[in-house]
């Protein structure tokens, strides 16, 4: 312990604090002075080798006029593609047949029906045997099917149709 005192006292008394002249500051000051001058100068040379040109009178006219010609013109795609309303309106059609020959029956309408109707069925037995769920023949079902079509209809034909905005 009393040997770290010493060394301690001994490294106090060898240090010591630097005092810097009077004129330091200003020294310091030119010096960054000096170098901003030289900043400047060469600064004021570079712009003077590239000076601004001035564009011509017609310059904004002829940008625009590029501008105009080169505009993207963005196409209107439609949300459903022709090939979904196509397989939409198979759906459709399907559903609607189904519901027709499996709902209420008059006699000689239904007859004609269900004579077709066996053919196709001694046809078709094997390969397409289906029910459909009883969800897809309600009413509730097939009124909500045209509303939404009626809506993505209306919503094709207000994006197809052409406006013009002048400003």
């Amino acid at each position: 312990m009393k040997e770290d005192k010493k060394i301690d006292k001994l490294i106090r008394e060898s240090l010591k604090i630097e005092q810097p002249s009077a004129d330091f500051t200003d020294k310091i000051m030119n010096q960054i002075e000096m170098a901003d001058a030289k900043q400047e100068e060469a600064l004021g040379s570079l712009l003077k080798k590239n000076a601004l040109e001035s564009p011509s009178l017609n310059f904004t006219a002829r940008v625009m006029a590029e501008v105009e010609k080169v505009s993207v013109k963005v196409a209107d795609k439609p949300i459903i593609s022709k090939k979904a309303w196509a397989f939409i309106m198979m759906f459709v059609a399907s559903i609607f047949v189904y519901v027709l020959l499996t709902g209420e029956k008059n006699a000689a309408a239904s007859q004609a029906i269900d004579g077709t109707m066996k053919k196709v069925d001694n046809l078709l037995s094997n390969s397409m045997t289906f029910d459909l769920p009883a969800i897809l023949t309600s009413p509730l079902f097939g009124l909500s099917f045209f509303a939404l079509s009626s809506l993505l209809f209306l919503d094709y034909f207000i994006k197809n149709r052409k406006l013009s905005v002048n400003i």
